[in-house]
């Protein structure tokens, strides 16, 4: 259960930029390999001498042991270990981390050199943790030995869309994440449900967006910071859709994919004349430029997640392109997004490991929905409407990545994703917002599905499509 309220997650951690192929096997492994960095290095630093023989081994379990090697994650591992960013750091030397380490044989922390070679120290384990049954599917943990004694053991959860959570190593339950908003702040619009939302827009007479831009300020991020943070989200998505519509070749991993935006986007300005062709194709050809991009390990934007990272920045360049969208437009838009990926976060899941794909395109389908209805002009109740739709009509949806790579089945599941929002968003403009099942009830569908769903089609790449 998670632990905090929609109303308390900014818009700035449902979009995150950083690296591909995932944001649960990729980025967040590397953010728990930044924070055991940091506190090994205090650790360290309280020692007056140097300690002897330290050594290091990273344990994966779950998801993570059974398709880390697709998502890359040892790699990330390594790039966290050594302190390089997702966001910040050079791409190339992200990729290129595990290889240099293999070589060094060692993390160099200050004064203390740690003996670390990837391809023995990270180990790939199976679905238990101390024959106890693991606390997530995305399960890791760091033991520091000294003389073959461990002096600093920590686990953690990845928990999709790039988020981490701290276990207690006695209890295996999960802590209060400490980098977020304190649970008892008195917001001037709570909510916790879509009906509780939809119901603070109609009772102040607000837009959706300044419902969170209010409650944001309670919480330390003023509108200033949180416009300047989307600003930069918004241009990574359009970077990433630029890019992906220039690069070619083969995509890394071993599937042999071959990219293909590039050559779609020629085919449809080719028939620029067939208006209707090139409208049908655009949204499905901008994600799969995003997803191209994140199966090779670019710089994305969890939207929520990496695996659905192109879905949104498909239908938002598509809807700003059709209809002049304003920048300030396509921010609060994404403020909108937010709060349907934010509920799911609450109420369901947005980890393919933990609720298979419908939590990961279904969820970035309802947000892209909601956010789009929106800056259309939509009110409260048809954004909620639109949302809905996304979520239903991804229902049961499986995680089965050939290979364990984020690419098939997953881009082309992006470029559908923003079809259907597309419609979603038009079925509830035409309509009044009235509608029988609630995104509240979709939420509770959909997490008591991911708990039903066998664990082969949960991001183990050994069920369904990934079976050939």
């Amino acid at each position: 259960m998670n632990p905090l309220r929609a109303d308390l997650i900014s818009p700035l951690e449902m979009f995150k930029i950083g690296i591909g192929p995932s944001s649960s096997h990729t980025m967040g492994p590397m953010l728990a390999s930044n924070q055991f960095r940091d506190k090994v290095l205090q650790l360290l630093m309280t020692k007056s001498q140097p300690l002897a023989n330290l050594q290091l081994v990273v344990e994966l379990y779950g998801s993570l042991s059974l398709t880390g090697l697709g998502h890359g994650t040892d790699g990330a591992i390594c790039a966290g270990l050594m302190g390089l960013k997702a966001k910040t750091s050079d791409v190339e030397k992200i990729l290129s981390a595990k290889a240099y380490l293999e070589q060094l044989t060692q993390l160099n922390f200050d004064n203390n050199s740690i003996n670390f070679i990837p391809s023995k120290n990270i180990k790939f384990l199976a679905w238990k943790i101390n024959d106890q049954d693991l606390p997530h599917p995305n399960t890791l943990r760091f033991l520091l030995s000294s003389n073959e004694q461990i002096i600093f053991e920590e686990i953690y959860i990845s928990i999709g869309g790039g988020f981490i959570e701290l276990i207690d190593q006695k209890t295996l339950t999960r802590e209060l994440p400490k980098d977020n908003f304190q649970t008892n702040i008195s917001l001037p619009f709570p909510y916790n449900s879509a009906q509780e939302f939809v119901e603070q827009c109609m009772n102040s007479k607000l837009k959706p967006w300044n419902i969170v831009i209010a409650n944001m300020e309670i919480c330390g991020i003023s509108e200033t910071v949180l416009r300047a943070g989307l600003k930069d989200v918004l241009r990574v998505f359009n970077e990433c859709i630029e890019n992906g519509l220039k690069n070619e070749g083969i995509l890394p991993g071993g599937l042999n994919v071959k990219r293909r935006a590039k050559a779609l986007y020629a085919k449809m300005n080719e028939n620029s004349s067939n208006k209707s062709l090139e409208n049908e194709l655009k949204p499905s050809v901008y994600a799969i430029a995003v997803n191209e991009e994140n199966a090779a390990g670019g710089r994305v934007v969890t939207a929520p997640t990496n695996g659905s990272s192109g879905l949104i920045p498909a239908v938002f360049r598509y809807l700003q392109e059709q209809n002049n969208l304003s920048l300030d437009m396509l921010q609060n838009g994404l403020i909108v997004a937010s709060v349907i990926g934010a509920l799911v976060k609450t109420h369901a899941s947005i980890s393919g490991a933990e609720v298979g794909c419908q939590g990961e395109v279904g969820t970035s389908c309802a947000m892209a929905a909601g956010g789009a209805c929106a800056m259309l002009g939509g009110n409260p109740h048809q954004i909620e409407q639109a949302a809905e739709i996304g979520i239903e009509h991804h229902l049961g949806l499986t995680c089965d990545p050939v290979m364990g790579l984020v690419q098939v089945p997953c881009i082309e599941r992006n470029a559908m994703g923003a079809v259907k929002a597309l419609n979603a968003v038009a079925l509830a403009l035409a309509c009044d917002g009235q509608h029988m099942v609630s995104l509240d009830k979709a939420l509770k569908v959909m997490k008591e599905t991911g708990l039903d769903m066998n664990q082969k089609y949960k991001e183990t790449s050994t069920g369904g499509l990934a079976l050939g």
